[in-house]
């Protein structure tokens, strides 16, 4: 059984504040312990929650919460902890609380491992694995049941493979990483030829895949390999479920991409790119460092820094919303238009008179 985990608001308070040195705590007095964390409606006494904008203010009268975490400046009656990150503080605290699955142990009796592999110190591999030849598993690795991963694969310190994952062979995976379920590295680019004779010829697939450091892709993720050179994510970036990332593209480091994004051949991304969800881009389109694209948007042409873009074909943020307000304006503009016709109408009539 787990044992319960505690702490008195101050002393929580004071242990954040060694990561983020504005962490306070504030109360008129109370100083309540804390023992797990809850949403602001489902909270209870001893429970600590999160307020993350400003819409969600009033719910605090409510809440059966002991405490809140909050930005600086957010009025409450409860007792508080306070930072100008709040959703950062959040995060810390849940990591306090929150106990994570059981890695696997060792390594699993039913795990097959093929010649010549090289697993680290720790390295852990779940029932059904399957490892496969000359591959080089670093310190600390956990692979969970049902992975597949092909011969001479390299993986770096810390990182966690969920199950049923699978890296296909020569893929580069670098140090802390996760993969969660389904994610597929490295199968072959989408890459067919018209023939003569009216068939598609399949165009081999030689490259391969490079994840750096610090990468995060979520369930059902795919990373394909070109035909030839490499599709590279670069350090820190994160894929949301269902990210489609096309054969020769480059996602640029702490790049952000949210769910059903669908990158196409040959995308290169700077750093800092975040998308939305069901963002497409068309083949080699560049995307500049720090560029922010909005849901459903369809980018078919390079996107410069810092730009915010959102539409099919995509257009600066201001001037899409100058269109949908027009669009919604249009009933009206047709039934002026309409009168004035008739009006028209009416005055030459009178004039041909």
């Amino acid at each position: 059984m787990t044992p319960m985990i505690s702490f008195k608001l101050s002393e929580l308070a004071s242990e954040l504040a060694t990561v983020l040195p504005d962490c306070r705590f504030e109360s008129d007095g109370d100083d309540p312990i804390i023992t797990g964390v809850a949403a602001i409606d489902k909270a209870q006494a001893g429970e600590i929650t999160f307020v993350s904008s400003s819409k969600f203010v009033s719910k605090l009268k409510d809440t059966q919460a002991s405490a809140v975490i909050l930005d600086q400046k957010t009025p409450s009656t409860l007792p508080c902890i306070r930072t100008t990150n709040p959703r950062i503080l959040f995060a810390k605290v849940l990591e306090k609380f929150y106990q994570p699955p059981i890695a696997p142990l060792g390594i699993h009796p039913t795990a097959i491992l093929g010649e010549g592999v090289q697993l680290g110190e720790n390295a852990a591999i779940g029932a059904y694995a399957v490892i496969g030849d000359r591959t080089k598993i670093a310190d600390n690795v956990t692979i969970f049941p049902h992975v597949t991963i092909y011969n001479d694969v390299e993986i770096g310190i810390g990182t966690t493979i969920h199950a049923n994952c699978v890296i296909r062979d020569r893929t580069q995976v670098g140090a802390n990483c996760i993969f969660h379920p389904n994610a597929v590295l490295g199968a072959d680019g989408f890459g067919f030829e018209l023939s003569p004779d009216a068939t598609w010829y399949k165009i081999p697939q030689t490259g391969y895949v490079i994840i750096e450091d610090n990468v995060e892709l979520g369930c059902s993720c795919a990373v394909d390999r070109p035909s030839v050179g490499v599709t590279i994510i670069h350090k820190g970036a994160k894929l949301d479920n269902f990210v489609q990332i096309a054969h020769g593209v480059r996602v640029g480091a702490h790049s952000v991409l949210a769910a059903q994004v669908g990158l196409a051949g040959g995308v290169t991304l700077g750093h800092h790119v975040v998308m939305a969800g069901q963002v497409g881009a068309n083949d080699r389109v560049h995307v500049g460092d720090g560029a922010i694209i909005g849901g459903k948007a369809g980018i078919t042409s390079d996107v410069p820094a810092g730009a915010s873009m959102i539409g099919f074909p995509t257009v600066p943020e201001k001037s899409w919303k100058r269109v949908v307000i027009a669009e919604r304006q249009l009933p009206d503009l047709l039934h002026t238009v309409r009168k004035l016709e008739k009006r028209i109408a009416e005055l030459e009539s009178k004039l041909a008179e």
